[in-house]
């Protein structure tokens, strides 16, 4: 169903002798959710303001509660003038020019930069409008994007900013019909996502219209035909949903999971995953939204709704373990980066470590299938499987999941994308012979091929991958596809990496400092990483730069194991000696007190290539590799340990800064 960008949009000339109650009426009506006296009064007060600023223009467009789709709100109003895009953040009452309402109202203007055709070729001035602050002294500057900086107004002096600004430059008028419903092709941070639907917004409304929206499109269309043959057909199936890094694996999870909560009909879903850090993120994200909405809520009954969406792998099947007559509760289940479920013989070990029990001589998933098995009707489990993102031990997950199928659920029916068969998702295994006496049907919308993480350059985890295999000529050639779009840049001085990423950073933005958990010879460059224990994961990932524990702080570095799942629009990725260029592979080590040791193992370098893979492709909008230069006379971080790494990625092609 359509659904209206803004809850008012009119011709400047009919607002100003529109009737106010009529003007409110409409805005209420388009209101789909409690309205509460806040809200009532701002848009009364609002009305009254932008009808006296802006009488003595003679043109416009003028739009309330305009949707920002990528992120589930709307922006108080725009104003389309002389060519120019206005956004206006109003706060009413407010006394100061607070800096995250700035944030917020650039935040808008850039969004709509990125994201909206229609304001792809337009200068866009967000102004926020404090309604009670003094006058500001402001200075109009604008970005290369055409996107300015923000101005400041109060109740009393807007008029005057926009007259202003519309000075400044020399526009072509903007058709405001083709403007307000021009395509919008967002790509969601997975919080914003998450925010998004769990406040009752659609994934239509947060996704893209384009040809890379339309394979997300296809494969949550995909996954709805199978629940719904395998309801009234009383089955039992497992879909694997595959795709690169970014691809929307997660997105399509959480959409199926908000999706599906018929409880009258006890026929509900529920998102796990084996990442703490996701899912510890998204609860708290969700928590302190909700709570910013609705002040009389406390954290506590907020909890309860979200973590019943949201789940922990760990906690699930420790219940299941130590409860083995519990029935499941959930009929569609959805287990993300379900590639990292263990094998019997580490789950085995988990379980006498951790639980002090005795084994289950099962793998993860003999164990989670076994337990959904036992309603006896129908039953969905959705796989989404990354490829090349295993940094565990014992993590073998695409092959146990088909495994414990073949050998132990045969009357379970297997949806699968053939790019499953893959060698990221099998290894070295035929596929004729995991699938052998599997019921399996090939579903290629099962798999999403494109990277969506980054809207700038969406092969920009395919040349990831050509970098960590050393395939030069093909990293070549896609870096010179995303130079325009996607800054990418290595230095040898930390200090001007901070202040990239800073300078870049506008809105919203986040930006932060990721290394791997084994670099352990940049302490002395001032990187020094926190333990497990230390690590404060949800401050890192969601507080301001005024914590030194927050990512804006480029104080504490992420590792591989508080990411995966998750992105920054900006980041500083520190490549430290465990993974250094030798002949046409690499030369894996770890370091162990004094000295750096050889990998000998696979799996061992696996897991350290796949780390690499993982955190350098955490930057939506532009990433800078730093490489320290090292020190001759400490032979653990001699010079050239790194200038093989510095040399290798010049002669890709990434530039020095």
């Amino acid at each position: 169903m359509w659904m209206a960008r803004a809850y008012y949009s009119k011709q400047l000339e009919y607002f100003l002798g529109d009737d106010d109650r009529r003007i409110f009426g409409e805005l209420a009506t388009n209101h789909q959710f409690e309205l509460d006296e806040l809200q009532k009064n701002s848009w009364i007060e609002q009305i009254k303001i932008l009808k006296d600023q802006l009488s003595k223009f003679d043109s416009g467009q003028i739009l309330f509660e305009y949707i920002i789709p990528r992120m589930g709100r709307r922006v108080d109003n725009i104003f389309l003038h002389k060519g120019i895009v206005f956004v206006l953040e109003f706060k009413i009452g407010a006394k100061v020019y607070d800096i995250a309402a700035q944030r917020q109202a650039e935040g808008y203007a850039v969004d709509l930069k990125n994201f909206q055709e229609g304001s792809r070729n337009s200068k866009i001035v967000p102004i926020l409008v404090s309604t009670n602050a003094p006058n500001y002294l402001n200075k109009i500057e604008i970005y290369e994007d055409g996107v300015c900086k923000p101005l400041f107004a109060n109740a009393t002096n807007l008029n005057e900013i926009i007259l202003n600004a519309s000075k400044v430059f020399s526009e072509s008028d903007i058709d405001a019909t083709i403007w307000e419903n021009s395509r919008y092709n967002p790509t969601p941070t997975i919080i914003e996502a998450s925010l998004a639907l769990y406040n009752s917004h659609t994934v239509q409304e947060i996704t893209r219209k384009d040809a890379i929206g339309n394979t997300f499109d296809q494969t949550c269309n995909s996954i709805d035909k199978i629940i719904l043959k395998s309801k009234t057909g009383h089955k039992k199936s497992i879909i694997f949903v595959t795709g690169v890094p970014g691809s929307g694996k997660t997105l399509v999870g959480l959409t199926i999971a908000s999706k599906y909560q018929d409880i009258k009909n006890d026929e509900r879903a529920v998102y796990i995953s084996g990442t703490s850090t996701l899912i510890s993120i998204l609860q708290e994200a969700l928590v302190r939204d909700k709570i910013s909405r609705f002040p009389g809520l406390t954290k506590i009954q907020v909890q309860e709704k979200v973590e019943a969406l949201f789940q922990y792998l760990l906690h699930f099947r420790r219940e299941i373990i130590e409860n083995p007559q519990l029935m499941p509760t959930e009929k569609i289940v959805v287990f993300d980066e379900a590639q990292r479920m263990w094998n019997q013989e580490q789950l085995d070990k988990e379980i006498k470590t951790k639980l002090r029990r005795s084994g289950t001589l099962k793998s993860e998933p003999d164990l989670l299938i076994g337990h959904i098995n036992k309603f006896p009707d129908w039953a969905v489990i959705i796989c989404l499987i990354g490829g090349g993102q295993e940094i565990h031990k014992g993590e073998y997950g695409t092959v146990e999941w088909l495994k414990s199928i073949k050998n132990n659920f045969r009357d379970w029916n297997v949806y699968i994308p053939s790019a499953i068969t893959d060698k990221q998702y099998l290894g070295e295994l035929q596929p004729q012979e995991i699938l052998a006496g599997v019921n399996y049907e090939f579903i290629d919308e099962l798999h999403l091929k494109t990277s969506t993480r980054s809207f700038r350059a969406e092969n920009l985890s395919k040349l990831i991958n050509h970098i960590l295999d050393r395939e030069i000529i093909e990293s070549q050639k896609i870096l010179k596809e995303i130079r325009a779009k996607y800054p990418l840049y290595v230095t040898r001085d930390l200090k001007m990496a901070k202040n990239w990423v800073k300078n870049k950073a506008r809105g919203n933005d986040r930006f932060g400092l990721f290394t791997i958990a084994m670099s352990h010879r940049l302490r002395p460059e001032g990187i020094v990483k926190s333990g497990p224990k230390e690590f404060h994961t949800k401050g890192w990932w969601l507080d301001s730069e005024e914590y030194i524990d927050s990512s804006l702080a480029l104080e504490i570095p992420c590792t591989e194991f508080f990411s995966q799942g998750l992105e920054l629009d900006w980041a500083i990725f520190a490549w430290d000696a465990c993974l250094t260029p030798r002949d046409t592979d690499w030369n894996y080590r770890k370091f162990v007190r004094k000295e750096w040791r050889t990998m000998h193992k696979n799996e061992q370098k696996r897991n350290l290539k796949n780390a690499f893979r993982v955190l350098l492709t955490r930057a939506r909008q532009g990433m800078i590799i730093f490489v320290p230069k090292g020190d001759i006379n400490d032979r653990t971080r001699k010079p050239e340990f790194y200038d093989g790494i510095f040399n290798y990625l010049k002669e890709i092609g990434i530039q020095e800064i």
